[in-house]
């Protein structure tokens, strides 16, 4: 070790590539700018080798860091900080007629903290070539300090035959901690050669970082092409909203793998990447905190809806960073009040998520077993990333993670095989879905084929031989099955029973009540209209659900009784009949139900209609009404049941029309 007050001096004059300054290096501390200058004595300052970890210097001058403090704090040769400076200074012996050349400074590849804001960072470093500041080559070199260190180029510029040169590079002084100047050559190799072999070492850097965010950049691809995917899927089924839900948030997290990619190529000022990655952090967890509530059919628990009405608040993040560099004391203030809140909300949101798929899990929902492993292996895979950047920086050393391993040139992480699991089980997931939504429409679609067969039965294609009247029907089913039934039953005496209903529901509940309806009628001796609905009511009651019905007996002379329960009111020829109110079917045991009495003369004809004609729908809300139906009362049942139709169908549709002939006198 050479003694103090000896020059010492980096031979390069016998340099035919480029070779890396791995000795020779004065270390010392100083709060001005005189340690830059090329006569500057600096031979007391102890010699340390580019080794990742140095031992420790001489800080006396950080304790008179007041006296030395420059007076223009935005001086961009002493900095904001108002801290002294760590300065690295060499004195290099070059060839003879050497040529331009450059310095070429190679930070360390690696995904780890792509967000920092700590001093050392944030300021960068400064290198001065024989007294004079060098703004790198490369994107936004003249203002590093705002973007995330990475590799660049220093000119050189010194006339071809002067062999000496003098670098010296600072940092703001840290004297401890991840960002210790002790770690200086932890972070920095410094190369000196000729332009076009270290361009080609700047060259093989950028490859080196593509192929370290090489996964990460498939995996957001492929979110991309799986969350459009989830979208088109959402858009065949909107009663699955976890689909929209997780197609929201993939299109969320994709960015942030690209984010990350342009900030570590130093194109994107850090505050900025700051608030765009975190925002979408943020927004991405709220849309899969919804996903999960859609996805397990939660019920809207207290929990539930503080976390969902409360993550307003989270877009507040984003702004506040974009705000920082203002100086305002009260946007710093709202700052640090809206960190506070994102992490107590994201603490809430971990909680959660992991309770709840858990819990899943044990209740055996083998799909939320299947989404708690790539969440596992995720944050697992996070810590790691942190724990290794950090253990790199406090020990000054890369450390290589025992969770990571590497295929050819791209390494892998725990982190990118969460990430690639999660998109196995989404796509795992949505195949058993889509197969077990296959199989119940299959199953569905016999069920319901099956009932349309026994309503078939049930129903009369054909209007039987009623002598004396003249009936028309419709029946126009909104569904594969309907609710909506009728019964026509010509009497011994002459006479002719109608029952018309409308059963609650469509599908295949609906028509195994028609059914029972249906059989019950043909079984009935009576034609009393309201001892005729307190029979349906028995055969009814207990069921889950209820029936409106109209029941009118036409008499030979003419005569009409009619008798009603909760069901739309008939029309004598386009006047509308009031009927006494009865309880739909099946509500409740030991119903009686009110007669009225009508008469028809010949030519007559009292229309009969189910709710699904008054109800018809326009797509703006306007209903058909009964207004419509008066008006239309004296057409035909075609024509009332094709007009309700066409105006906007959501129920059944049942009409009938029963007019007395002339001929019912003779008879």
């Amino acid at each position: 070790m050479p003694t103090p007050g000896t020059q010492v001096v980096f031979d390069a004059s016998g340099m035919g590539r480029p070779l890396a300054l791995d000795h020779n290096w004065r270390l010392g501390i100083s709060p001005g700018i005189d340690p830059a200058k090329t006569n500057f004595d600096d031979s007391n300052w102890p010699i340390r080798d580019a080794k990742q970890a140095l031992a420790e210097v001489d800080e006396s001058a950080a304790d008179n860091d007041e006296d030395h403090r420059p007076k223009d704090q935005h001086d961009h040769l002493h900095g904001p900080h108002g801290r002294p400076f760590a300065w690295f200074r060499i004195h290099i012996k070059l060839p003879q007629h050497h040529g331009p050349l450059v310095v070429f400074v190679r930070v360390p590849v690696s995904r780890n903290a792509q967000v920092s804001f700590s001093d050392s960072v944030g300021i960068g470093m400064d290198l001065f070539v024989n007294g004079e500041l060098v703004n790198p080559e490369g994107p936004n070199g003249e203002n590093q300090e705002s973007y995330q260190q990475i590799s660049r180029i220093y000119p050189i510029n010194i006339p071809d035959d002067q062999t000496d040169v003098v670098l010296a590079a600072r940092i703001p002084f840290v004297p401890f901690g991840l960002d210790a100047y002790t770690s200086f050559f932890a972070h920095r190799t410094f190369f000196i050669g000729s332009r076009q072999d270290l361009v080609d070492h700047l060259q093989l850097w950028y490859h080196a970082i593509l192929f370290e965010r090489l996964p990460a950049l498939v995996d957001a691809g492929l979110k991309l092409l799986l969350a459009l995917f989830l979208l088109v899927l959402f858009w065949t089924q909107r009663d699955h909203a976890e689909y929209l839900w997780l197609g929201l948030q993939m299109i969320c997290v994709a960015p942030l793998a690209y984010l990350g990619l342009i900030g570590s190529l130093g194109q994107i000022d850090q505050i900025y990447m700051a608030a765009y990655f975190f925002q979408l952090l943020l927004i991405s967890a709220f849309l899969y905190f919804e996903f999960l509530v859609s996805f397990l059919s939660l019920r809207k628990r207290w929990y539930i809806l503080a976390l969902r009405y409360t993550s307003p608040l989270l877009l507040t993040l984003g702004p506040l960073f974009l705000l920082l560099r203002s100086g305002s004391k009260a946007l710093g203030i709202m700052l640090v009040v809206s960190i506070l809140f994102c992490l107590l909300w994201i603490c809430a949101w971990i909680i959660f998520v992991g309770l709840t798929l858990t819990i899943a899990a044990f209740k055996r929902n083998y799909e939320a077993a299947l989404l708690l492993l790539p969440l596992l292996l995720s944050v697992v895979g996070m810590i790691e990333l942190a724990s290794t950047a950090a253990a790199s920086s406090w020990v000054g050393a890369p450390v290589q993670s025992p969770l990571s391993f590497e295929v050819g040139p791209v390494p892998i992480h725990l982190a990118d095989v969460g990430d690639f699991v999660g998109i196995f089980v989404i796509i795992l997931i949505i195949f058993v879905r889509f197969l077990r939504i296959h199989r119940e429409r299959e199953r569905a679609s016999s069920e319901l084929a099956a009932a349309r067969s026994v309503q078939e039965l049930m129903i009369p294609r054909e209007t039987p031989n009623t002598p004396g009247f003249d009936v028309d029907t419709v029946y126009n089913p909104a569904a594969e099955v309907g609710g909506d039934f009728f019964h026509i039953k010509p009497t011994p005496d002459g006479g002719l029973l109608i029952v018309l209903g409308d059963v609650a529901g469509h599908g295949l509940q609906a028509a195994m009540n028609v059914s029972m309806l249906m059989g019950a009628l043909r079984r009935a001796p009576q034609t009393s209209p309201a001892k005729t609905l307190a029979a349906l009511n028995d055969v009814l009651v207990g069921n889950s659900s209820f029936t409106t019905c109209l029941v009118a007996y036409f008499q030979p002379d003419g005569g009409v009784i009619v008798a009603s329960a909760g069901h739309p009111p008939p029309y004598l020829n386009s006047q509308e009949i009031e009927l006494p109110g009865g309880l739909p079917l099946g509500v409740t045991p030991f119903v009686s139900y009110e007669e009225t009495h009508l008469y028809l003369h010949p030519g007559d004809r009292l229309l009969m209609i189910s709710d699904g004609v008054p109800e018809a729908r326009k797509s703006d809300g306007e209903l058909f009404g009964f207004d419509r139906v008066r008006n239309l009362s004296g057409q035909s049942a075609f024509f009332i049941a094709d007009a309700a139709r066409a105006f906007g169908q959501e129920d059944d549709i049942t009409v009938l029309t029963i007019r007395r002939l002339a001929t019912a006198i003779a008879a």
